[in-house]
């Protein structure tokens, strides 16, 4: 079921970001297969957790994720991101060096949105580095016609698909085929570019938490495979 926002039809994208979404029924289904936190499937990892724009670290389903990680044994950060309304790609980019450094196989990424550009920029920087896994939810790698804010942001620096696939041999991409800010199909091209495992949800909208996404078993499972596989 598609996502009945509570504004009139000519509210910008910009305002929907923040603004509560009224949805019926369950927006996931239920993961099968272990992933209890107890099973220490983390351990020695390091996951460095990337919001997007207009959000912040206590935002979304972040703060959940984070716990998971850490009763499976892992380190987790979510990173605060420079001025996330008005963000400078720069910028950006700096934090993701100051705060991850030189990563390794146990460092992980999980990043949302805006985010993800950010994360994979900082990825295609460094060629010879081997990470983990990468995780990019709600994921894109060019401009989104419903928000030129963002055009200064995408056009700073291409994405080197080669690269990222060489830097996280373990990567997923996950979308929800009613998102209405990054349009699905921006995120199924980019899982193909990056050979991605693609997962693809009915229902998920932007997986905001004002869509009542305060938990996402769904990252939870790939990144303990993810874990496990490096």
């Amino acid at each position: 079921m598609a996502c009945r926002w509570a504004e009139s039809s000519t509210t910008s994208t910009r305002a929907r970001w923040r603004r509560p979404c009224v949805r019926a029924g369950r927006w996931a289904e239920p993961v099968r297969g272990r992933t209890d936190p107890e099973s220490r499937a983390m351990d020695g990892s390091i996951v460095h957790i990337v919001h997007g724009y207009m959000a912040g670290p206590g935002d979304h389903w972040f703060g959940w994720l984070k716990g998971q990680v850490e009763r499976a044994g892992g380190s987790a950060r979510i990173l605060a991101m420079p001025d996330s309304e008005n963000p400078d790609p720069a910028a950006w980019d700096r934090t993701l060096v100051d705060e991850i450094g030189t990563p390794d196989q146990n460092t992980f990424i999980v990043a949302h949105s805006l985010g993800t550009v950010a994360s994979m920029r900082y990825l295609q920087a460094r060629p010879e580095a081997r990470v983990g896994g990468l995780i990019l939810v709600s994921a894109f790698d060019s401009r989104l016609a419903n928000i030129p804010e963002l055009d200064g942001f995408m056009d700073w620096k291409p994405i080197a698909h080669d690269t990222i696939r060489r830097v996280a041999t373990n990567r997923a991409v996950v979308t929800a085929t009613n998102d209405e800010v990054v349009a699905p199909h921006l995120s199924i091209a980019l899982a193909g570019a990056l050979e991605a495992d693609l997962i693809a949800m009915d229902r998920g909208g932007h997986f905001l938490g004002s869509e009542g996404h305060d938990t996402f078993p769904q990252v939870w499972q790939k990144l303990t495979e993810q874990a496990a596989a490096r």
